[in-house]
């Protein structure tokens, strides 16, 4: 009996990113099941990919189909006008999938980067909808605070609104986090089902009195992440008397920020900068830590959060966004301002009564963030929707 077929539906498959992790893990999860295709945009590079992430990805555990020639031109062109683009990538792939399902019919259509209109119901994994306006400070640019432009481009990307909506209520959507539900169920509705991204790694537990008493970030060097005021912050802390390092690590993502956090750096023998570790460095690095933070306002999930807790550090987070989730909803590791960030860190630093009922609590979080509850979670969704699909 042939094995049923999945349709992934991803841009690019790049090893860097939250997004990138679902794809890669989500080709993971369904290949021992399933006959699994990937359509995309560009070429996967699986090796760069499994050290990233952790998979272990092979050119036999999925078909690769890269959109032709005329897909690649239309990028070129959003390029050459110095655009991100995201959205036009995402809806360049909604149309290659369509295009592929439509000549071969899979059993089932999972798109993986927000919601999509895949011309029949299908699975869309959303880590924030596109559809939602006004759209994060973030992603704002100059031109998309000119009149009507922004609109144009919305446009260009979905030419026949309402077609495209009804189509894409009709999937089934996969959110990550409640922050992120609640937000689709505003612009689209029915009921997401969460499924939190995969964290992948083994992260060893290692007693808190052999770990350093510092405190580590992980993501992206971007200004967004605003690594810059976690630097004060542990600054701060260290001038009330808190003996705390300071370990920043995440792929370069803007030169300007890298090149600011060098130069903090390089004048502070307790802060440390590392760049494009390994998956086993990145683990080694963050198991070696008492505490973790994460600064950036209205983070979607954030896969830097969950690594940190999986690894055993007692994480602070700002009070926003999906990262909160992951932390339990305790007020006693977020905050709302650096000041607040330095008090609620300063009595943990200061009470090891309360670092160790954290510390209990972060480790018994920790599984529930694992790619292995991912996987089993995915593959389940999956051979539901196929029955109720036939």
């Amino acid at each position: 009996m042939s094995r049923k077929r999945v349709l992934i539906g991803h841009p690019f498959v790049h090893p860097v990113g939250g997004g990138n992790a679902v794809a890669a893990w989500a080709i993971q999860a369904l290949r021992h099941d399933y006959d699994v295709s990937v359509a995309t945009l560009g070429p996967i590079n699986a090796g760069a990919v499994d050290r990233s992430f952790g998979t272990s990805l092979a050119a036999r555990d999925f078909e690769l189909l890269v959109a032709p020639s005329r897909y690649q031109r239309i990028l070129r062109a959003k390029d050459a006008l110095r655009t991100p683009g995201a959205l036009l990538e995402a809806s360049l792939t909604a149309r290659w999938t369509r295009r592929v399902d439509r000549e071969r019919r899979f059993h089932a259509l999972l798109y993986t980067q927000n919601e999509a209109d895949l011309g029949r119901p299908g699975l869309q994994y959303i880590h924030y909808p596109a559809l939602y306006l006004p759209r994060p400070e973030i992603e704002m640019r100059l031109r998309h605070r000119i009149p009507g432009l922004l609109w144009l481009y919305r446009r260009s990307c979905f030419p026949n609104p309402s077609v495209t909506i009804s189509r894409i209520r009709a999937n089934q959507s996969l959110v990550n986090s409640e922050f992120v539900a609640g937000r689709t169920r505003k612009v689209i509705g029915g009921n997401p089902i969460v499924l939190y991204p995969p964290v992948p790694g083994e992260f060893p537990e290692k007693p808190w009195d052999k770990r350093r008493n510092g405190i580590m970030g992980i993501g992206r060097l971007a200004g967004y992440k605003r690594w810059r005021m976690v630097a004060e912050i542990v600054e701060a802390l260290r001038q009330a008397g808190h003996e705390l390092t300071l370990t920043i690590a995440g792929h370069p993502d803007d030169p300007g920020e890298v090149e600011a956090l060098g130069n903090l750096a390089a004048t502070r023998l307790w802060f440390r900068l590392l760049t494009n570790l390994s998956r086993p460095e990145l683990e080694a690095e963050a198991t070696d830590h008492r505490y973790g933070i994460h600064a950036m306002v209205d983070e979607h999930f954030g896969i830097a959060v969950a690594e940190l807790q999986r690894a055993g550090c007692i994480t602070f987070v700002h009070n926003s966004g999906g990262a909160i989730e992951i932390v339990g909803l305790d007020s006693r590791q977020t905050f709302d301002d650096p000041q607040d960030a330095i008090g609620k860190i300063s009595r943990v630093l200061s009470n090891p009564e309360l670092a160790a009922e954290l510390c209990s609590l972060t480790l018994a979080r920790r599984e529930r963030f694992s790619a292995g509850r991912f996987c089993d979670s995915l593959r389940g969704i999956v051979a539901r929707f196929i029955e109720e699909h036939p």
